[in-house]
């Protein structure tokens, strides 16, 4: 075999088998189990990136933010509307004229026209390692989703890879895989393990996850306690959770107050009306 016969073999990526899957994954627990030693789980929760536009931390809440794969840009929800809107109203008074593309907030590259170019982009950021893309393209295998096949191993390489470079949402992910059996036999205890480690490194998710399996296992107190970091963060599925058990006097409800209801859902509704205003009052100021 020639030398570019040799380069070419070498950077094939080597056949996904569930030994292998599960080797990597076993060393990724011990290497998580590290991280974890010594933390404190109720710590305030680590700080978003920025938005690319605005500059605004993003928030917690993934349908509150946009991940633009031909940058690997985050951007808040509010300004991604705005850009939209603004495209929206240049093609209204456009009517004979030709057509503004719809593009990227931040870097201005023209969305997709179908889900194989957005596909590419999406490849492209894997290969860059950007573990937001790893995620992303994990969880379209593993549903069979924008014309990937259902492959449970490789969405958990795509994880496994995420995970790897930080990413709190893909420890999520094999979470739930351990939760459910997707892809690995059930294990309750490296289920909690990944989705302590995802929730210390800030997944919302993740921290509602461990607040039901210890209200579940009787700890109301500390589960009661993980739905609040949740809540405070906007996760709706945690404020829901408070709200039913002061509503319906379940166990637990000594540890919520209505006083504290009324607090996080002010102050979560505030948030997002701050958000929304500021980037209002930008786009008007960059037409003016």
């Amino acid at each position: 075999m020639g030398k570019k016969g040799k380069k070419a073999q070498a950077g094939k990526r080597k056949k996904l088998t569930p030994k292998d899957v599960s080797k990597r994954l076993d060393a990724l627990a011990k290497k998580l189990e590290e991280e974890l030693e010594g933390a404190d789980l109720f710590a305030p929760l680590p700080p978003t990136e920025d938005c690319a536009v605005c500059l605004v931390p993003l928030p917690y809440v993934k349908s509150e933010r946009r991940y633009q794969p031909c940058c690997g840009n985050s951007i808040c929800k509010a300004c991604a509307i705005e850009h939209e809107e603004s495209i929206k109203k240049q093609n209204e008074e456009k009517s004979a004229g030709k057509k503004v593309t719809f593009t990227c907030p931040f870097c201005r590259e023209a969305i997709p026209a179908c889900v194989d170019e957005e596909q590419a982009q999406l490849q492209a950021r894997c290969l860059k390692n950007d573990h937001h893309a790893l995620r992303l393209m994990g969880g379209f295998h593993r549903r069979g989703e924008c014309g990937k096949t259902k492959d449970e191993l490789k969405a958990l390489d795509y994880y496994i890879r995420a995970v790897e470079l930080d990413s709190p949402a893909a420890c999520a992910r094999i979470g739930t895989s351990y939760n459910e059996g997707i892809g690995v036999a059930v294990d309750k205890e490296r289920a909690a393990l990944f989705e302590r480690v995802g929730a210390l490194r800030g997944d919302i998710g993740a921290r509602y996850n461990i607040g039901v399996a210890e209200y579940d296992f009787g700890n109301h107190e500390i589960g009661i306690r993980h739905w609040k970091i949740a809540a405070e963060a906007g996760y709706q599925l945690s404020l829901d959770a408070l709200k039913g058990i002061f509503n319906t006097n379940c166990v637990g409800k000594e540890f919520i107050s209505k006083e504290y209801l009324d607090s996080v859902y002010r102050a979560c509704h505030q948030a997002q009306m701050e958000v929304n205003s500021e980037e209002r009052e930008k786009y008007s100021d960059a037409k003016g």
